[in-house]
């Protein structure tokens, strides 16, 4: 397993692109949903106008020589200028679009496709329609998302499936990997389950354990080479906690907060925040620069954060202690362990013999 991002440094590099969240809205009702305004005493932002949204991003586009936008929401489809959106910066930008594919009809993708959407990013909760269902909350999900993906490759477009690994569909991961191989999709987000926003009310049925984790990585790393299927962990795994260095076919990373892949994201308001599952605001990109933000004292003291227990590990540094905006949304400080971690971490001391950190070799 690859292990990517290396120490932050200041001053912070550019990002190579930053995550846009559309709209708040969504008409699904995810349990594991992460989004920040789901967190208690988060208000939902009040849109920019469509205009005034894209002229802020053609500003920073070229401030900051940005190769790619990734468009989110909620659901980015809701938003009522959703093909202006796109019809504008396509020409200047590499677009990202991560979408339920509910909306995703014959017509949107005829409109969307050739050369709109780089990527897209569909989920794919379980390899069976009641459950994928159930997970999202919304009947017909399964079919309209796999009915998309499959569209969406008949147009010859690059296509990734989204497993979110929750406690109750951690077994239907090989249903999920055949699923991808016969819609053809060009791979798989293989991420667990991350708390915050609506998920932080369901840790204790949403969240595995870290030896039902390691078994499905295991099986991950089993079904990626069978299939040659690309697999990609984009939520970090604690190495204190996984074993992460048999795993060869499988690429994952930590917290990428102050490097050139950081993920800032900018939400509907035009605020920029640290990433798409934190709730700080570092600044206002309607009045400030994005350089100023990258450079204030919000964002250096976030990248700091790391809880006290980390202290001493080898990869404290690169870690930086799991997901730091998990720890800010459920325990209430960027500085307190990630959910995960902090719930675990009593099976075996950080950095223990019997623990393998792959990410210092």
């Amino acid at each position: 397993m690859s292990v990517e991002a290396e120490p932050p440094a200041r001053p912070y590099p550019w990002p190579r692109g930053l995550v846009v969240e559309l709209t708040w809205r969504c008409d699904h009702a995810c349990g594991h949903c992460y989004n920040v305004w789901k967190n208690p005493g988060v208000p939902a932002p009040e849109p920019l106008p469509t205009a005034a949204l894209l002229s802020l991003l053609d500003r920073v586009v070229d401030e900051a020589h940005l190769s790619l936008l990734t468009l989110t929401g909620g659901e980015p489809l809701l938003h009522p200028g959703f093909f202006e959106v796109v019809e504008h910066l396509a020409p200047r930008v590499g677009l990202n679009l991560i979408t339920h594919g509910g909306h995703l009809d014959d017509h949107t993708i005829a409109r969307l496709v050739p050369d709109r959407i780089r990527t897209w990013e569909l989920p794919l909760l379980a390899g069976r329609r009641a459950l994928h269902d159930a997970l999202s909350g919304r009947p017909g999900a399964f079919d309209r998302a796999t009915a998309a993906m499959a569209a969406l490759k008949a147009a010859r477009q690059r296509v990734v499936a989204v497993f979110v690994a929750l406690r109750p569909n951690l077994a239907e991961l090989e249903r999920v990997v055949e699923l991808c191989v016969a819609l053809g999709v060009d791979g798989l987000m293989l991420n667990r389950f991350n708390p915050g926003g609506a998920g932080a009310r369901g840790i204790a049925a949403l969240q595995a354990d870290p030896s039902a984790l390691q078994t499905m990585l295991d099986e991950a790393e089993a079904l990626a080479a069978r299939w040659d299927l690309p697999v990609a962990c984009s939520i970090a795994l604690p190495p204190c906690l996984l074993d992460l260095s048999r795993h060869l076919h499988l690429t994952a990373g930590f917290c990428a907060l102050g490097t050139e892949n950081a993920y800032y994201t900018v939400d509907p308001a035009g605020r920029l925040r640290p990433c798409n599952h934190s709730p700080t605001i570092l600044g206002d990109l309607q009045t400030q620069p994005l350089r100023a933000l990258l450079d204030g004292a919000e964002l250096e003291a976030y990248v700091a954060a790391r809880p006290a227990a980390c202290a001493g590990c080898a990869l404290e540094r690169r870690c930086q202690g799991g997901c730091k905006a998990a720890a800010e949304a459920c325990v209430g400080s960027p500085w307190e362990p990630d959910p995960f971690l902090g719930s675990f971490m009593h099976l075996g001391r950080l950095g223990s013999p019997g623990i393998t950190l792959s990410g210092s070799r």
